[in-house]
């Protein structure tokens, strides 16, 4: 597999579809350069990659680590506390994600790597994702330049309160007409402000799909992922919270010094807008 596809299952952007819903053995192997040439191999590591029904990754990875992380010791204020991690959890561990490569498994890689005929080498895989076209410089400064003050517009149109909200979006609507060279600028703030609108008007009457979501959170130097995220949709907000309320009674024994449990309620249009599906 290419660096690019591998890059693009673990960030959830490309997918294997010849694989969904089954688990694959995975060897990795890590090579010493010398002037771009593989010169040996200096470790290689073996993983289980579950996919799930589009062929995709990243929810099996995010398991494995949230797997891995309970069983990293926990800090104790008592030097003579031993504190002693589940033995059926690492057994899930190594059974679920991991496998140990054989002599033959490595043989093939080497062959790869330093083949000696055509017939060595290993097939390859490709995603769906397209390939993007390369980025050149001078299209990368035209997009930071425009792009910078981008934070801007949607700070501006949040704040609005209801009635502003629909003026403003009525107003850049007629500028579109009447400043064509803009024209197509005016109308996608005009399509932000009406989101917006929607959102608010949702969150004051509690109306229409909402979703409780809880996620657990595993935190290392000062950064945050999501490990697991349960969620469910419900007819209105007062629903939500009652989903909430029993998702964190539920995940609550999962918070610890690295591990918080976090809840939040979304009206259906910022669920779509996170776009949770990958």
């Amino acid at each position: 597999m290419s660096r690019r596809l591998v890059e693009g299952l673990i960030f959830g952007k490309d997918s294997l579809p010849q694989y969904a819903g089954t688990r694959q053995r995975v060897l990795s192997a890590m090579l010493e350069l010398d002037a771009g040439k593989p010169t040996r191999i200096w470790r290689t590591e073996a993983s289980i990659w579950e996919f799930d029904q589009r062929g995709g990754i990243r929810e099996g990875l995010h398991q494995a680590l949230a797997l891995a992380m309970e069983l990293m010791p926990t800090p104790q204020t008592d030097d003579t506390v031993v504190e002693l991690r589940p033995h059926t959890k690492k057994k899930k561990l190594e059974k679920e994600y991991r496998w140990e490569p054989q002599k033959s498994d490595i043989d093939l890689i080497i062959a790869d790597i330093w083949p000696k005929k055509k017939a060595d080498r290993l097939k390859s895989v490709t995603g769906v994702a397209k390939r993007k076209p390369a980025l050149t410089w001078d299209a990368r400064q035209a997009l930071d330049e425009v792009s910078a003050s981008f934070w801007k517009i949607p700070m501006a149109i949040e704040r609005l309160k209801e009635p502003s909200q629909k003026s403003f979006g009525c107003e850049a609507r007629e500028r579109a007409h009447t400043d064509p060279d803009f024209g197509h600028l005016y109308r996608a703030i005009a399509d932000m402000s009406d989101w917006y609108l929607e959102v608010q008007k949702r969150k004051r009457t509690g109306k229409g799909v909402w979703y409780g979501m809880v996620e657990v959170m595993l935190w290392r130097d000062g950064v945050g992922e999501a490990a697991e995220r349960h969620f469910e949709k419900c007819g209105s907000r007062d629903d939500a919270v009652l989903v909430v309320r029993r998702l964190l009674a539920e995940h609550a024994p999962k918070f610890n010094d690295y591990t918080t449990v976090e809840a939040e309620l979304l009206t259906d249009l910022e669920w779509e807008k996170r776009d949770y599906s990958d």
